[in-house]
């Protein structure tokens, strides 16, 4: 499968989402994304952002927010393998596996338990993988 097919299939056709990226772990790059009701493209360097400070310290989220696709959401959880934010009525998880983040936004309205359960079950099947 590839990995639009993931974030079309396996996220989008899930629950109903304003972005879906899978990206490299590595070095930040998108490896597949979708962006309905995103103002700005989502780019390499929130990403890396993203990344980056999973990593390193998390808590920075709690304080500054989360910023992907121009937008910044407000941090309900944060630690080195997951994020979870809002925005107004706009749901957001994040979740890091072995070689890849995969993050999803919802449009407003839609139960972020939805969300929750859609991003993090994507993510525990791929950290089964290899991924």
């Amino acid at each position: 499968m590839s990995w639009q097919n993931y974030v079309d299939n396996q996220i989008c056709n899930q629950v109903e989402c304003r972005i879906a990226v899978i990206a490299g772990l590595q070095n930040g790059g998108i490896w597949a994304k979708y962006e309905m009701g995103c103002n700005t493209p989502i780019t390499e360097t929130e990403i890396r952002s993203i990344i980056e400070k999973m990593k390193s310290n998390p808590t920075v989220f709690q304080e500054n927010g989360i910023h992907i696709g121009a937008e910044k959401y407000v941090c309900l959880q944060a630690d080195n393998n997951l994020l979870r934010g809002r925005k107004g009525s706009s749901a957001l998880c994040v979740v890091a596996t072995e070689q890849c983040l995969i993050a999803a936004a919802t449009t407003d309205g839609v139960p972020p338990g939805r969300l929750n359960m859609v991003v993090e079950k994507l993510g525990d099947h791929l950290r089964v993988s290899g991924y």
